[in-house]
Formats: structure tokens, sequence, C-alpha cells
């Protein structure tokens, strides 16, 4: 087995070093972590004891570069936290390093303690943090390095992180009202589809099967019922099945293409009641990052380009390229998101205001919370509407069959 040379930080925070003997070099970081040793060099040992390769290269054996995945696994809950310690840290007076070297220490997971150990590691060498957090582009976006990167510019990047852990503690927060505000819907919906199922392959055929061998006439909902009965448990069902899968695959596929995504985040739009809802989210989101940005010193044209993935719409992405491109050309913001069609009129009236007085990140993060709001009570309209909705359908669909299994024995009971 390869022995490797490593240098570490011990739990006291004291250098230390020593030879390991691992399948790789993931493995020495696992090992000496379990033991609550953090490695800062990795260096693979020949037989003869020489440096086989550079440290902190991946292991030539295994191809693996563990540094790009130190991120994985690391939630928007825990991006939040991360982001608050290390403002905090930075206003207490510490300096970069030690703040992460602090935040370290205190992470509570594994994932998170990997994350900004790395980043610790990577700005000791002398790298700028948001050169260290471009390597861990899995974990951070392009908005997180662009307002570091001028948060370091500007010397104020302890505001900077505050800035952010505020704005991913808002979006914890949305998401977490949707999940929850989903959980009945989904609920009903599961019911809806267990009861019709079991109805359908073990009751219905249970009850009506003696009636069909005694020839008797069934009514007409009786018959679509043993149809449908007859389709759940036939081979053509798994068929349906199989083609189901196949087109929901075929359409996960294509919504991943440039072309696909556009047309469903387009469609997702105009949809009656979803539609308006994406819209004010999206407009919420371009307020709130738009305001981040130039509030964080960033230039407007750099601001678009990098709010333009945080819509979660390609539609309104598209939009936003238009409008940076008319900016190019000597235009104002408000003009060119007026003749997009996609922004409120209201919206555009408050960008308007904010490049004539000169505050449009206040004017901006005003209009985020009024349109988060809205975003917040349209959701909550539409999942108190939508459970009572399904139920309806479960009462009217339960109500079908179970009329359909019963018409039959009440014409036998009658004599009919």
């Amino acid at each position: 087995m390869p022995r490797f040379r490593y240098s570490a930080l011990d739990e006291s925070g004291q250098p230390t070093a020593g030879e390991l003997e691992a399948a790789g070099e993931a493995q020495v970081v696992s090992q000496l972590a379990a033991q609550g040793v953090y490695v800062t060099q990795v260096d693979a040992l020949g037989v003869a004891g020489g440096v086989a390769g550079g440290g902190g290269e991946a292991d030539a054996s295994s191809g693996f570069d563990w540094r790009g995945w130190l991120g994985g696994g690391v939630s928007l809950r825990s991006r939040a936290a991360m982001f608050g310690q290390i403002a905090t840290a930075l206003e207490a007076g510490l300096t970069l390093l030690h703040a992460l070297r602090v935040v370290e220490e205190q992470a509570e997971s594994e994932p998170v303690r990997r994350l900004v150990g790395d980043l610790a590691q990577r700005v000791q060498g002398g790298e700028a943090l948001s050169d260290a957090m471009v390597a861990q582009g899995r974990v951070f976006t392009p908005l997180h390095v662009a307002m570091v990167r001028a948060g370091e510019t500007a010397g104020v990047l302890d505001e900077v992180m505050a800035s952010l852990a505020s704005f991913a503690e808002r979006e914890l927060a949305v998401r977490e009202r949707i999940r929850s505000a989903a959980t009945y819907p989904m609920i009903v919906i599961a019911l809806v589809v267990v009861s019709v199922v079991v109805i359908m392959v073990w009751v219905a055929p249970t009850i009506l099967d003696s009636m069909v061998q005694e020839g008797r006439p069934l009514p007409l909902p009786t018959r679509l019922l043993l149809a449908v009965s007859g389709f759940f448990t036939s081979g053509w069902a798994v068929l349906a099945a199989l083609a189901a899968g196949a087109g929901w695959y075929w359409f996960v596929q294509w919504v991943r293409t440039a072309e696909g995504r556009l047309k469903w985040d387009r469609f997702k739009l105009a949809m009656p009641i979803v539609g308006p809802t994406l819209r004010k989210v999206a407009v919420g989101r371009f307020a709130r990052t738009l305001a981040t940005l130039t509030g964080s010193g960033i230039q407007i044209l750099e601001a678009l380009h990098v709010l333009r993935d945080t819509l979660g719409n390609e539609a309104m992405a598209r939009t936003v390229d238009e409008v940076r491109g008319a900016i190019t050309q000597g235009e104002s913001i408000a003009e060119p998101l007026r003749k997009t069609g996609q922004f409120p009129p209201l919206f555009i009236q408050v960008i308007a205001l904010g490049e004539q007085t000169g505050k449009i990140d206040e004017l901006l993060l005003r209009a985020a919370d009024a349109y988060e709001r809205e975003t917040t009570a349209a959701i909550d309209r539409t999942m108190s509407v939508l459970p009572a909705l399904l139920i309806v359908a479960l009462t009217v669909v339960v109500g079908t069959v179970l009329a359909a299994v019963l018409l039959p024995i009440v014409s036998m009971s009658a004599g009919v």
C-alpha cells in the first residue's frame, strides 16, 4: 500500500507531521479528520521514501481529485450559517484566515468543516477568498463569488458576508414555506391514487365477478369500472407504466436542453395560477439580487450578468440578457425592462425613480420586500384552495367508484 507524508494541524491548532499508509490522498484526509487532525498538505512517497508527487495533488493511481468534492453535501441552511459566522468573526476584528479557522472549528457537520478548511488552506497559500470559492463551484454560485470579490476590493468583506447570509436565509425561508405548504396537497394526492388503485385492483373485481358470471345486465358505470379494473390487472398496465416512464424520461431530457428549458419556462409563466406567482418570485429575486450587488459596489452590467441565473426561469433570464445588451448601447435600465413586458409597471417606476435619485439599491430592496410579501400571500392563497379542490376530486372519484360497485347490488336486491 502506498505511503504518504502529511503536514497538518492538530485539535489545538499546533502543526504536526508524519507518514501514513493509505489507498490514496482521500483516505489519508479522512483517517486524520476522524482523529481531529486537519491536513494541510499530502505528499505521496515512493518505495525509497522519495516524494512521488507534488503536495496537494490527486492520487495518481486513482485519478480522483478529492478537493473538487470537498463541498459536497453543504445545504443552503449550512451556507447561510457559514456566511453569518464569517461575517460575525470579521466584524469582531479577526483576520480572514483566523475567521475561517474559527468557523472551521465550530462547524456542525463534516462537509462544512472540510469546505471551510479548504478555503482556509487556499487563503493561507496566498489565494483571495473569491478565487478559493471559485474552486468550490459545486457550493458557491457566481453571485457569491462576484459579491465576495467586490467586498475584497472595497474592503467591506464583513458587510458582504452579512448580505450573503441574509440573502440565503430569505431564500431558505421561501423554500421552506413552499415545501410545508405543498405537504398536505401531496398527501391528499397520494391518498387519491392509493384509494383508486385498491378499489380497482382488489375491491371491484371481488364484488362484481359473481354478478358477471351470472350474466346479469350491469349498469354503464359498472361496466366502465370493470373495464378500467381489467386494464389495471392486465399486462397493458405494465406497458402503460413503461410508456409513461419513458415519456417522463424524454421530458426531463428535453427540459435540460436550452430550447426545451426556455419553452417550458415560458409555458409555466403563461399558466393561469402558477404563472403570476412564479413571475413575482423572479421579480423579487431580481430586485434583491440587483440591490445587493450594486450595493456591494458591482457595476450594473456585471450585476445583470451575475443575477440572470438566480431567477429560476430561463425566459426571465433571456429578458435580462436583452436589458444588458440595451444598456451597453447607452440606454437606461428602466426603459429596456419596460420593453420586455415581463416586469410589472410599478417595478419599472421604482427602477426609474432609483436612477433619478441615485438610490436604486435602497428602492430595489423595498420593492423586493413588497414582492416577497406578495409572493408569500399568493402561495398561501394557492395552497389554501388546492387542498379543498383535491378533496373534492377525491370525493368525486371515490364516490363514482362506489356508485359503480353498489348500483348492481341495489338492482339485484330490488329484483330488477
